[in-house]
């Protein structure tokens, strides 16, 4: 699954001093690694100004580090009812989705993702994973072949897509797909990464 999308914090032209204090406050705590603080910070501001769609957001990214994958669906959604068009929520609430394993909600809203951005290059990744453990290898195919029409070097893309192949016994198949992600985190100085590839190709005899 790719990993979340930092949500960040916004100060508003019109906000309060309370509030720009909490805001600021929170943001030290934050960086302190004090996530319980901060939240517990960011929910006094967000009943000061309801209207600001990134304090809800911010507060689901830190919940969603923490393990609380339920209370950062709550977030995001609460962010969502601010701001429909955001991508980036989307795609975070199809993470947190993904990580509570109910796949098909995750399927929808990374779908959401994408028809709100068709360059969210990690709402593609997503999808592709949602959709393999689905068993829908078209859906798989479609995500991995849009994405590389924006990034034709994502090596990400190319990992998955070659362990969408071994799961279906299409040994010769992976095994091209496996270098190429290889290959390309090799290039893009991803040594763990290259590794991690280099690990499955030896798993199939390479």
């Amino acid at each position: 699954m790719p990993s979340m999308v930092r949500a960040q914090i916004r100060i508003a032209q019109k906000s309060s001093p309370e509030v720009v204090r909490l805001l600021q406050e929170g943001q030290r705590l934050v960086s302190s690694g004090n996530y319980n603080r901060a939240i517990a910070i960011y929910k006094r501001a967000a009943i000061l100004e309801p209207k600001n769609h990134t304090i809800p957001a911010g507060i689901g990214f830190l919940q969603a580090q923490k393990g609380d994958f339920r209370g950062a669906l709550i977030s995001y959604r609460r962010a969502i009812a601010l701001n429909r068009n955001s991508s980036d929520y989307y795609y975070a609430v199809a993470y947190i989705h993904g990580n509570l394993g109910d796949m098909k909600s995750a399927k929808e809203a990374y779908r959401k993702s994408i028809q709100l951005n068709r360059n969210n290059k990690n709402a593609y990744l997503g999808l592709m994973v949602t959709q393999s453990r689905l068993g829908d290898y078209g859906a798989v195919r479609w995500a991995y072949q849009r994405l590389l029409e924006i990034d034709p070097r994502n090596a990400r893309a190319y990992e998955l897509m070659g362990s969408e192949m071994k799961k279906r016994g299409r040994r010769q198949d992976a095994i091209a797909q496996l270098r190429k992600a290889r290959d390309l985190y090799e290039r893009q100085g991803k040594a763990s990464s290259a590794n991690r590839v280099d690990g499955v190709l030896r798993g199939l005899g390479v």
